[in-house]
């Protein structure tokens, strides 16, 4: 049953008997595969703005597939400036002031795509409806898709995909008083034939400019001796060491339910850090981050996330050391 923007009864009916979708998509999970998949195969080029608080950032993106994979540029338009240009699976952090490109991999939840992991169980945790061109967002008709918790571990979503392209157009994260915390949206916005390519083409000669290539190496926690209770229905999709300056290293671990993440940071506890609290906790706009000390290791959860979903994982961690590091 499909829903019609200008017949109310109708719409009251098929919210009461089940979810309402767009035609084209049979089910909650396969509407937010198709977003994502609009954001990866979809030529688009346009203006969007990230507001966080009372943090405003303006960017533009060019995103084009061709026969060689796909390209993207995304500049920075506020503040210093910035430039991603990716190509396939690499992508190229441009830092001008400093003449430094930044050599990493793209994540896969970068706006105007929106999932980080698998979906399959998405809606045990969360009730998912959609309405067939509900609003516009910079001159789109797009339809409206609202995703909340079913239980209050977990900040809720709104989405706005476009009715013909099925490209995310707007993007808003809702705690839990139902108040917007964190939101993305398109001001213009090119579809299709109309995406000039030359947009792609940086205005900086970057060639001299110093390289540094990210090379995260993969670590085992639960080998290393680490009990990390998840919350329900977030599972880890990547484990790894990073460099934290030129000393010292910083170990990351990222849990995501296919919508939210959390990310856990795990590093040794300095000589100069130990009459430190043993927890602490702040908040980044959106971003909540709590502390708390595990043997003798700094845990920090760190998400869009409830504080309190942060705060249970950070205390339940447990750390024993291996047997056969005893």
């Amino acid at each position: 049953m499909t829903c019609r923007r200008s017949h109310s009864v109708m719409l009251a009916v098929c919210w009461a008997i089940t979810p309402c979708l767009p035609v084209y998509a049979a089910s909650p999970a396969q509407l937010l595969m198709q977003i994502q998949k609009a954001a990866e195969s979809t030529d688009y080029s346009g203006t969007f703005l990230y507001q966080q608080g009372n943090v405003m950032i303006t960017s533009r993106v060019t995103h084009v597939v061709d026969g060689e994979g796909v390209k993207e540029r995304l500049e920075v338009l506020d503040g210093d400036a910035q430039e991603y240009l990716r190509n396939n699976n690499v992508v190229e952090s441009l830092l001008p002031a400093r003449k430094i490109v930044i050599v990493d991999k793209p994540r896969k939840d970068r706006f105007p795509a929106l999932l980080l992991g698998p979906i399959d169980n998405l809606e045990k945790y969360y009730e998912i409806r959609a309405q067939n061109g509900s609003t516009r967002v910079a001159g789109r008709p797009c339809d409206l898709i609202e995703v909340n918790p079913r239980v209050q571990d977990r900040y809720g979503y709104r989405f706005c995909a476009d009715e013909k392209s099925r490209l995310l157009l707007k993007s808003q994260t809702v705690n839990e008083q139902g108040t917007v915390i964190e939101q993305v949206t398109f001001t213009g916005l090119s579809v299709g034939s109309n995406v000039d390519t030359a947009n792609l083409k940086s205005a900086f000669d970057y060639s001299e400019w110093k390289r540094v290539e990210h090379k995260p190496v993969a670590v085992d926690l639960t080998q290393e001796g680490w009990r990390i209770r998840y919350p329900a229905g977030f599972a880890p999709i990547m484990s790894i060491v990073r460099p934290k300056g030129t000393k010292e290293n910083v170990k990351q671990l990222i849990l995501t339910d296919g919508l939210s993440s959390i990310s856990v940071f795990i590093q040794k506890v300095k000589d100069s850090e130990k009459t430190f609290n043993n927890q602490g906790d702040a908040r980044v706009g959106s971003m909540n981050v709590f502390r708390q000390r595990v043997d003798d290791y700094w845990l920090t959860a760190i998400g869009a996330i409830p504080l309190a979903t942060l705060k249970d994982l950070a205390v339940s961690t447990k750390f024993i050391q291996p047997v056969s590091k005893q």
